[in-house]
Formats: C-alpha cells, structure tokens, sequence
C-alpha cells in the first residue's frame, strides 16, 4: 500500500473499476479509475482521498461527504477538488454533524477524521442550519479522548466548529 495511506481510492469500493468491492483485487482491471458517487475521473488512485472510504464510513455513505484530497509519498494531503454542493449533500451533512458524539470513535489514522470533515464543509458552505450542531459540538470538552493508546481527543473538532460558526454567524457564540 502507499506511504500516503492505504485509504486511498486504488481500494475503495466507489472506484468503478473495484466493481463495489473494497480493497485491491481489481487493482490490474484494465478498467480506468473513476470515483462513481463524484463523477470524478481519478488520476493518481493510490493519492487521491475523501471522507466516504470504506475505512472513514463503513457503512457505504454514497453521498459525497467534504472534499477530494491529493496527497504524496510523505502523507502530506491538501483539497484537489471541492465538495459538490447540493441540497442532498448540504442536509447529509447536517444529519452527520447531528450524530457527532463528543467521544470520539476510533477511525484510520491518517488523513483528517470524517466528523472534522463534516464540520469543516458545512463552514466552508456556510450552512446556517448547522448552528445549533455546531454550538453543541462547541461544547465538548477538547480532551474527550477516542479509545486506545493513539487515542485522538476533540480538540481540533472543536476549534473547527468554532472557525464554521464565524464562518456562518460572526459574532455568533
């Protein structure tokens, strides 16, 4: 697998050429890379990234959740390509902030957690409708913990939610 994470559209299951299947057996399908729920042609499938991999959403969320990442060798991952945004995108998004519990689940390692990308895009959509959910998250404590030695805490969710709400509502508290 990459150095850049086995997340990676080469094994998820919304990559055509994988024929709905997670993971690497269709990696020499002579098939091209194509991310099905984005309509999005996939140059680099071993260094492109999003928030509905099987390893962030287990459960086959086939709505585009935040943007596409494009990393490197060295795990580094910046956006490549934005989120859509459509009503059926702007209200997924509003039902997973919703659910966020202040405990985080455990979740892959690397690459940014799907609750913070979920947090992060309704900022970046400047999504009125998710004040209430972003005040609540506000309110976790930052040192909630995820279980296990590498536990993550919420810390970084929190100061996201804080930078969506004055994205959203400045001034807002």
């Amino acid at each position: 697998m990459p150095a850049g994470g086995s997340d990676c559209c080469e094994t998820c299951w919304f990559n055509s050429k994988n024929k709905g299947e997670a993971g690497i057996d269709h990696r020499s399908d002579p098939e091209p890379d194509h991310c099905s729920i984005r309509d999005l042609d996939i140059e680099e499938p071993l260094y492109t990234y999003c928030g509905n991999h099987p390893y962030r959403r287990s459960e086959r969320d086939a709505i585009p959740i935040g943007p596409v990442f494009m990393g490197d060798s060295l795990g580094n991952r910046e956006i490549w390509r934005p989120s859509p945004d459509t009503e059926a995108v702007r209200r997924h998004l509003l039902d997973l902030a919703a659910k966020v519990q202040e405990q985080p689940a455990r979740e892959y390692p690397i690459g940014v957690p799907g609750d913070e990308i979920v947090v992060w895009q309704l900022g970046e959509f400047r999504e009125s409708r998710a004040i209430d959910a972003l005040r609540r998250i506000v309110a976790f404590d930052p040192e909630a913990r995820s279980p296990g030695d590498l536990g993550r805490t919420r810390r970084w969710l929190v100061d996201l939610a804080r930078e969506a709400l004055a994205k959203i509502a400045p001034g807002a508290k």
